[in-house]
């Protein structure tokens, strides 16, 4: 991720902790020289998913090689403890498009990378018709766990894991994740 990215992704999530989504204007936040990579307020939040994977990536190194499940599970906890970095941003932003969830349709492609960089991450192979229910499972399990992460005030985000594992283990039943 290149340096203007990170820093504009970071002015984002800044900017999201005292503004509502619809109130903040590109111009805010992308100056004249970034034009041509941002050309709207949806290539921002893309820009903060690619900022949220370039951290996951960065911290993946203390994940232990273990079971797929095991490994899933402690991925998507990091991305979690990124996303706890910026929480209040990211509810901000959640709330922005919960009465519009069409809208949020656009970043799906964007949300399936992730997923994808989750599943490598985890030492998950993707091949086949196998490959792409998993990684729309880990979508699924991931968005299921995110409403819990937003409700999960504690530090620990004891509810959050509780509720991946949860998930996990019934994913695990019809996907049947191998050592």
């Amino acid at each position: 991720m290149k340096k203007n990215e990170i820093e504009i992704a970071k002015k984002t999530l800044k900017l999201l902790k005292v503004k509502v989504w619809q109130n903040i204007k590109l111009q805010e936040i992308v100056l004249s020289k970034n034009k041509n990579s941002f050309k709207s307020k949806n290539d921002l939040i893309k820009n903060i998913n690619r900022y949220v994977d370039y951290l996951l990536k960065k911290e993946s190194n203390s994940i232990e090689k273990s079971s797929h499940k095991d490994m899933l599970f402690e991925v998507i906890m990091l991305r979690f403890d990124v996303l706890q970095q910026y929480r209040k941003s990211f509810i901000m932003l959640f709330d922005s498009f919960k009465n519009k969830p069409q809208k949020t349709l656009i970043f799906i492609p964007s949300f399936l990378e992730s997923m994808i960089l989750i599943a490598n991450l985890a030492n998950i192979k993707m091949k086949g018709i196998r490959g792409n229910l998993i990684i729309k499972g880990i979508f699924v399990i991931y968005v299921a766990t995110y409403f819990k992460w937003m409700n999960d005030s504690s530090a620990s985000l004891e509810k959050t894991m509780t509720a991946l594992d949860e998930y996990l283990n019934q994913a695990s039943k019809i996907l049947y994740f191998k050592k």
